[in-house]
């Protein structure tokens, strides 16, 4: 099949298991590896092959730079501490744990590919994990830890990787020099990264300022953005991750001051659209490329593989639940200020952090990633083996992990402290004063009493909006069930607008332009009642 045909069929097979994800209580990373298992039997799947370099230079920069974008800029820094320590000390404590260990059960995998399958494994998933702690009444300190650490182990993770996945390819290997390169690499990949996303950043507000503001030449620049960061430090023999990682964290601040609401609009479009298909084809191609793994190493009893498999997925839990205790409660040990001021942190919650590691996209991305052969041109030792492992180790996380983490949060009486919802609704309360303070001051400026009317009313609904803010948990219930049947009714009366102007346009009565001219407006009417919408005005 060819290249173009293949892509759209992949595709095609992504949104149709996720419209299937939605109806059974399975996560769609599990269905997606699936539907790629039972695809991989198809004649033209069979022998579907990727070239490792363009697979990573294509996956991994969109994922890591939407990692940086995303990141909230303030929780994260509020616990930099225990995400530092997570997204580095722990993932070097899992390289090294388990590549002696994994070398250890096969000895014939030389100590570098085990070390990279180490490194492999050590990202947690940032989607995976969102996807799992979201609408679980967990404290917000604990999410804030979880996705901090999911946005930046992606880097070290892969950074370490890298060098594992070289040493195996060349057979050389010195710790002191891995060191000494690393902080280089680093150092200028994220320069690198910084300077690309300036330029570009500074090059999106000179167009606004000319009127090129187009929302799609707006978007088509930001697409490029983390390609552009990645091949630029990849030039200058830097680290490309961390490059991706810069441009990203640079961007999500400079984006939210410099960009149109237009182009936001539809920047996020392009964007949610573009991180589900990069991450369902991840996913996809697991599942197409395990069974003939799997067969490459018919060799192997499959008893072996899967106590391989689950001695790794076991020794990942172990190390992390052993790195998370000590790391969570040295401070107060040794410091008796921060023992009097903070207090020692909840083990119940300890532990939630600790069996929240689930694997994803960026653990396997990696892994099809691994060259196929050295530098000698051999074969590179154990790539299929260190698919497979990989691979387990996902499904397993997302099986075992996730699908149990709920449960030990009910066991152990983990709950939500309410937090994000009691700063957004005070969020919401400055905004309503801050939009009715300046309707109060223009009404002393307008002249027609029809002006006045209107602005009374515009300051009326923000009364409104105050009162139910303010209201107790009670009387804001009674409310927000008001605002909800307003909700509904003006939903129906724009449902009944859309049905007679597509009337109109079939009768002939308007044309396409005409009927699409007024659909926009339709539309933003519609967007605009939308549920988190309707919390925020209604």
């Amino acid at each position: 099949m060819e290249t173009l045909e293949l892509t759209l069929f992949l595709l095609l097979a992504v949104a149709a298991t996720g419209a299937f994800a939605r109806w059974v209580p399975v996560p769609a990373p599990l269905l997606l590896v699936g539907a790629g298992i039972v695809l991989s039997f198809l004649p033209f799947l069979s022998d579907l092959h990727i070239e490792p370099a363009i697979f990573f230079a294509l996956f991994i920069p969109p994922l890591l730079f939407a990692d940086g974008w995303l990141m909230p800029k303030r929780d994260f820094m509020g616990v930099l501490r225990p995400v530092l320590m997570l997204a580095f000390g722990l993932v070097f404590l899992t390289v090294v744990a388990i590549g002696y260990l994994i070398h250890w059960l096969i000895p014939s995998l030389p100590l570098a590919a085990a070390f990279a399958l180490g490194a492999i494994v050590s990202p947690t998933d940032a989607v995976a994990t969102a996807a799992t702690t979201e609408r679980l009444p967990v404290p917000s300190a604990v999410t804030n830890i979880l996705n901090g650490e999911s946005l930046i182990n992606d880097a070290s993770g892969l950074v370490a990787f890298k060098f594992a996945a070289a040493a195996a390819a060349t057979g050389a290997f010195s710790f002191v020099e891995a060191a000494q390169e690393f902080i280089l690499l680093a150092g200028g990949g994220f320069v690198a990264g910084l300077a690309v996303a300036f330029l570009i950043g500074a090059l999106r507000v000179r167009l606004r300022r000319i009127s090129v503001d187009a929302p799609t030449i707006q978007t088509i620049l930001s697409l490029l953005t983390p390609y552009a960061a990645y091949l630029a430090a990849e030039s200058l023999h830097t680290s490309g991750i961390l490059a991706v990682v810069a441009a990203g964290l640079y961007a999500g601040s400079h984006d939210s001051r410099h960009i149109s609401l237009a182009t936001r609009r539809h920047a996020n479009e392009v964007w949610t659209m573009l991180l589900y298909a990069f991450n369902g084809l991840v996913f996809l191609l697991l599942g197409v490329e395990l069974p003939a793994v799997i067969h490459r190493m018919a060799g192997t009893p499959w008893q072996e593989l899967t106590l391989y498999a689950v001695i790794l997925w076991a020794a990942l839990n172990l190390v992390r639940l052993a790195w998370v205790y000590p790391g969570a409660n040295l401070r107060p040990l040794l410091f008796e200020k921060v023992r009097k001021r903070e207090g020692f942190p909840n083990p119940r919650e300890v532990f939630i952090v600790g069996w929240a590691g689930l694997r994803g996209s960026v653990t396997m991305a990696a892994a099809l990633s691994i060259p196929l052969v050295t530098a000698a041109g051999a074969p590179f030792p154990g790539r299929d083996l260190l698919i497979f492992l990989a691979a387990s180790t996902i499904l397993l996380t997302l099986i075992v992990n996730g699908l149990t983490l709920p449960l030990f949060i009910r066991f152990l009486g983990v709950h939500g402290d309410g937090a994000a919802e009691r700063e957004e609704r005070a969020a919401r309360i400055a905004l309503a004063h801050a939009g009715c303070s300046t309707l109060r001051e223009a009404m002393s400026r307008l002249k027609r009493a029809e002006e006045v009317a209107l602005a009374q009313r515009l300051v009326e609904s923000y009364e409104r909006l105050l009162n139910r803010l303010s209201a107790n948990a009670a009387r804001r219930a009674d409310l927000d069930a008001l605002a909800e049947s307003e909700r509904r009714l003006i939903l129906a009366a724009l449902r009944s607008e859309r049905a007679e102007l597509l009337e109109m346009r079939d009768a002939g009565i308007i044309n396409d332009e005409t009927m699409r001219a007024i659909e926009v407006e339709i539309d933003d009417a519609e967007s605009s009642l939308s549920p988190s919408a309707a919390r925020a005005h209604g």
